[in-house]
This record gives structure tokens, sequence and C-alpha cells, in this order.
């Protein structure tokens, strides 16, 4: 279980700074590829908020990949937290608000909240 749970929040905490450093560093070309507006203003204090937020859960996952029976806490609210962020984008795309490239990416934390849930019932 121990081997299996690292892995697994392992991989999640890369997935999330994967996605942070991608923003960092190739903000320009990520927006053009995920047809998102340029960030300016309040949009961009936005983006760097929930940017600072996908970070945070990326030291959570990682310090559950270390220790994961003390980290289960940190399991159940990645499942929560990875659950709700892709229903607000699953909801903006089927209100027609954005295109579908940003829930193709967020495909990726459906996959994890499932296997998420999966482990946290397993174990």
């Amino acid at each position: 279980m121990i081997t299996h749970a690292r892995w697994l929040m392992g991989t999640a905490a890369l997935f999330n700074w994967s996605v942070v450093l991608g923003f960092l560093f190739l903000n320009t070309q990520l927006g053009v590829l995920l047809h998102l507006d340029s960030s300016s203003g309040s949009n961009l204090a936005m983006r760097d908020l929930a940017l600072a937020l996908v970070a945070t859960f990326g030291i959570a996952y990682f310090f559950a990949a270390i220790n994961p029976v003390r980290g289960r806490p940190y399991i159940v609210l990645g499942a929560v937290g990875k659950a709700f962020a892709s229903l607000t984008i699953f909801i903006h795309w089927l209100a027609g608000n954005i295109g579908w490239q940003l829930p193709v990416l967020l495909l990726g934390d459906v996959l994890y909240s499932l296997l998420f849930i999966h482990f946290l019932r397993r174990y």
C-alpha cells in the first residue's frame, strides 16, 4: 500500500507542479494552445492565485507521497479539490464560455480524483 500511495501521490505532485511551471515559464505558448485570453490586471492576479493553490496542493501531494498514512487527509482534500476544479471547468465548457482545450487538460484532475477515491476506499 505504501509504495502504491507514494507513486500515486508523487505523480500527482509532479502533475500539479508541471501545470504551475508551465504557466509560469510558458504562459504565452500555453495561452495560445489552450485558447485562453491574455491575463492582465485582476485576471492576472486571479491566474496567479489559482497557480498558488495548484502549487500548494502539489506540496500536499508530495508530503502524502512521503508518508501516505499521515498524509491521508491530504489525499481526501486532493480528491475533493480535483473534483471541484474539474466540475467548475466542465460547467464553463458546457455553458460555452470556454473551448475544449482547458477541459482536456483537466482530464488529468478527473483521473487523479478517481484514483484518489479508489485509493481511499481500498486502504
